[in-house]
């Protein structure tokens, strides 16, 4: 695709795994490339305007049967007339919901050219032990399937209709009631989670404190806090751990809309 110019990838990843992705599909194409990480992005209402010669991959999480809320707002900062996008979830082994739709009505309500969605399986980001080490060698054969397809049709030049699974109205938002706590006696006050936050839960002058009523067990403190200090280690995460990965132990496989 040698008039392709740039590539960008745009993702809300606190668990790194839709990042990755992201970066898996993207080394398909030839050109530039362009990163636009949600989870650091600051939202100061500008629009971002993609042109001629660009594409852009687009991956979120499933945060119970929705894309994250933070991460649709400032998503819809994203614009490109007739600009195509490949666009994906990731989620973990449980439940798509209405993400996948509620991800591509808003590229489409934005001018993109959606040439192909899909949802991927990686490792739960609070229940750890479903989808253990996804994606795995199996999944990463599915990622290259689909990005040869979507890339097959930009070069085709198709102008698409991608229909995906799910309801409108969306499900409702829910309250995770998983919040990160931190161990006091690992922490180093390193301050990586104070930075990483996107929602400012965590304090500024003392980090082992999280505001609660702001977090939304994103997990992005816990991934990269480097002593493991921080968990969803409390007494409903405990109860609710054994049965939800009983209920979703279930490998459930890769699916994609063309």
């Amino acid at each position: 695709m040698s008039t392709l110019t740039k590539i960008s990838t745009i993702y809300f990843s606190p668990s790194s795994t839709t990042k990755k992705i992201a970066e898996k599909i993207a080394s398909y194409f030839e050109g530039s490339v362009e990163i636009h990480d949600l989870l650091m992005y600051e939202d100061d209402g500008e629009i971002k305007e993609f042109g001629d010669f660009d594409i852009v991959v687009v991956g979120m999480p499933v945060f119970a049967g929705r894309i994250p809320e933070i991460a649709r707002k400032k998503l819809e900062n994203f614009k490109g007339v007739d600009v195509p996008a490949i666009a994906f979830v990731n989620k973990g082994n449980a439940n798509l919901g209405d993400a996948l739709l509620e991800l591509t009505d808003i590229l489409k309500e934005n001018g993109f050219n959606v040439v192909g969605a899909g949802e991927f399986i990686s490792q739960h980001s609070i229940f750890t032990e479903v989808a253990k080490g996804r994606p795995d060698e199996k999944d990463l054969e599915r990622i290259n399937e689909f990005a040869v397809k979507c890339k097959s049709k930009i070069e085709d030049h198709v102008k698409c209709d991608v229909e995906v699974p799910g309801n409108k109205p969306y499900c409702e938002y829910k309250v995770v009631p998983f919040k990160a706590v931190c161990d006091e006696s690992l922490c180093t006050f390193c301050y990586d989670c104070v930075s990483v936050c996107p929602h400012d839960a965590i304090s500024d002058d003392d980090p082992v404190l999280t505001d609660h009523e702001k977090c939304d067990g994103c997990s992005a403190c816990v991934f990269i806090c480097p002593e493991d200090a921080r968990s969803f280690n409390s007494e409903i995460f405990n109860q609710t751990e054994p049965v939800f990965v009983e209920k979703f132990s279930k490998r459930q496989e890769p699916e994609f809309y063309f």
